[in-house]
């Protein structure tokens, strides 16, 4: 699963410290953030775990929906439910090409 996460774009700190936190939780085997680019790449056994578990654990976390993790200009518009929305449709997307390819 990859996943965006504004908070960590431009913040080596803030990579380090998802990527921990992250290593911990059930049914994750491997977490790799880029702070150049702000994602996240998780590896996960979804016999464990599930991308809307990840996810609510990022939300719980404050990954996303809280005010000190969004990029400090997100834009005309944007509000912290936009970042959880996005996220959610990535993997939704993700989730129906992988149907489509196998």
């Amino acid at each position: 699963m990859r996943i965006y996460i504004a908070g960590v774009k431009g913040s080596h700190a803030r990579a380090k410290e998802i990527a921990d936190r992250l290593s911990f939780c059930c049914g994750i085997n491997n977490v790799t953030a880029n702070p150049v680019t702000g994602n996240v790449l998780i590896i996960y056994d979804s016999n464990r775990t599930s991308q809307w578990a990840i996810l609510g654990k990022l939300r719980e976390m404050g990954y996303l929906g809280e005010r000190k993790y969004i990029a400090q200009n997100p834009g005309p518009g944007a509000t912290a439910n936009s970042e959880w929305s996005t996220a959610l449709a990535r993997i939704g997307l993700e989730a129906l090409f992988s149907a489509l390819i196998l």
